[in-house]
């Protein structure tokens, strides 16, 4: 089986990477990143570095990919804007995903958020529910979305907050697995999402499958034992 990760030197991509490359199943692992990895990478993991996105569909290998890896996103703030945005977190993904299948293929991961709704008032969760939506579309043999809350990890100064932003993030560690944790969201940790991802995508049977913040704890908990 081989991967291809998008999103890789962010918060959860860099543990998708981590973890698939962990796997004995995975036998390649590509990367499409706009700059190299920040960490050593084992000689399955190839790296494709392109500053130009535009170009990123093309860059996918033919016939290569089992499953695809995606928490590609970025900020208003960083975009310039909610419709720069969007053409990143929605635009992009779609279109790579699209390429993917178009390629072989069959499974896809993707990050989304808590409160993911295509009829969210909230401009964030409604791309979110977009972006799930059109995804789903697709028709992948396997779509597994995981709609983590307040994200936890060290961020680089490239990386992006997601939903709640740092604040929330800091607010998040006090409560992470705590009872309190069921009015807010589930907060969840980075590495817990790259890990429940790879591990779902390796056994996943349903054709869609939608992973909320408690279940993707809770299936965190069970593999590391």
């Amino acid at each position: 089986m081989n991967a291809l990760i998008f999103g890789a030197t962010g918060l959860c991509g860099r543990y998708f990477v981590e973890y698939a490359e962990k796997s004995s199943k995975i036998s390649k692992i590509f990367t499409v990143t706009r700059r190299s990895l920040p960490q050593k990478v084992g000689p399955r993991i190839t790296q494709l570095v392109e500053t130009d996105n535009s170009k990123w569909a093309s860059m996918i290998p033919d016939k290569e990919i089992n499953v695809l890896f995606t928490s590609l996103s970025t900020t208003r703030g960083a975009a310039g804007g909610f419709d720069e945005q969007y053409k990143i977190d929605h635009d992009l993904n779609i279109e790579l995903a699209k390429a993917a299948k178009e390629k072989g293929c069959s499974t896809i991961v993707l990050v989304s958020s808590r409160g993911a709704h295509a009829d969210s008032r909230m401009a964030y969760t409604r791309m979110k529910g977009e972006i799930e939506r059109d995804i789903i579309a697709l028709g992948f043999d396997h779509t597994i979305i995981l709609r983590p809350g307040i994200l936890l990890g060290q961020r680089d100064s490239n990386g992006d907050s997601g939903f709640g932003g740092g604040i929330a993030s800091m607010i998040g560690g006090f409560l992470y697995n705590h009872k309190r944790n069921l009015f807010k969201g589930h907060s969840v940790e980075a590495e817990d999402v790259g890990k429940v991802g790879v591990h779902l995508a390796l056994d996943e049977q349903e054709k869609v499958r939608i992973v909320e913040s408690k279940e993707i704890i809770e299936i965190a908990e069970k593999i590391s034992k």
